[in-house]
């Protein structure tokens, strides 16, 4: 069995580089091997590079082998800086959810920081609020950026955000404190009306990873999957002619739509204001667009249906 793999790297300007590669070389090793080649490039901080699938943002884990990342020939690697984003979606694998005590609502945690609290007119507030209190019971006692969860190494942190109003971990007020690690089954209660809201990793829900979400082998989120950082399933199974696809809606002009789920199950499927959860979009068309999946290649397609906004 051929040990390397040939693909092409992007390293900056020197665009369209051929590599032939061992496949048991890991991203971290390549990343030093481009340091070394490329005398350009300050390599004194290998830490700030990383190493991208072309066409997505999310970078690949260092630490992972291009056999572990199931890298093919076709595929295209791009050399850069870290990029920073507002929010990183984690790993599948780490996805954890916030329960509400009362109503049993539950609010997935899968991106960091995961702002708890309520929306606001910031764009890079509602991107990352992922636990919307505003509908809840005792909501309106939480501010709008209350508390954040972020995740390191394999673990949970939970943080406040203000100063003057509580946040509990298990009864302990840690307002003032500094992160403090969150632990399955931990119990958070916000505001003065303690908002309460149990943490659970996957030791207890299984079903945050959707079947057929990760590659067999790999880990990696598939290409087919048309917005795969944003895709969260049911736990039930589906029919083989329906497809574990749905959107998060991140920004609506309905402040209390953000955080909602969109559930594509059956094809072809139409998005548009006829929705009921975007009937009140002013700037998305009745039919604004159509997505299709191929049963042969399982891919999706989605097509705009001359919406006047695109």
């Amino acid at each position: 069995m051929d040990e390397f793999i040939d693909v092409r790297i992007d390293v900056f300007e020197h665009t369209g580089q051929r590599a032939r590669l061992r496949k048991n070389l890991t991203v971290m090793n390549l990343i030093e091997e481009v340091l070394r080649e490329f005398d350009d490039i300050a390599a004194d901080t290998p830490e700030k590079y990383a190493v991208y699938l072309k066409g997505f943002d999310r970078p690949l884990t260092p630490t992972q082998t291009l056999t572990q990342l199931d890298i093919q020939p076709q595929d295209e690697l791009v050399f850069d800086y870290i990029r920073q984003t507002v929010r990183q979606m984690l790993d599948p694998r780490d996805y954890a959810i916030l329960e509400e005590d009362v109503t049993g609502k539950e609010f997935d945690i899968q991106w960091q920081p995961a702002v708890i609290g309520r929306p606001s007119n910031e764009m890079d507030h509602n991107i990352t609020l992922a636990v919307n209190v505003q509908l809840l019971p005792n909501g309106g006692t939480v501010s709008r950026s209350h508390a954040q969860i972020t995740f390191s190494e394999g673990h949970y942190f939970i943080e406040s955000l203000t100063e003057y109003n509580p946040v509990f971990l298990n009864g302990r007020d840690i307002t003032t404190s500094k992160k403090q690690e969150l632990k399955n089954g931990d119990r958070l209660m916000l505001g003065s009306r303690q908002l309460t809201l149990t943490f659970k990793t996957q030791v207890s829900q299984k079903k945050l990873i959707p079947p057929g979400s990760i590659h067999k082998s790999s880990g990696r989120i598939p290409k087919e999957v048309a917005t795969p950082q944003h895709t969260v399933v049911d736990s039930s199974p589906l029919p083989e002619d329906k497809a574990a696809l749905s959107f998060v809606i991140e920004a609506a002009s309905d402040t209390s739509a953000i955080g909602k789920r969109i559930a594509v199950e059956d094809f072809p499927y139409l998005l548009g204001r006829l929705h009921p959860q975007l009937t009140g979009e002013n700037e998305v068309s009745r039919k604004h667009a159509e997505i299709l999946r191929d049963q042969t290649t399982q891919k999706y397609f989605i097509t705009d249906l001359k919406s006047t906004n695109g």
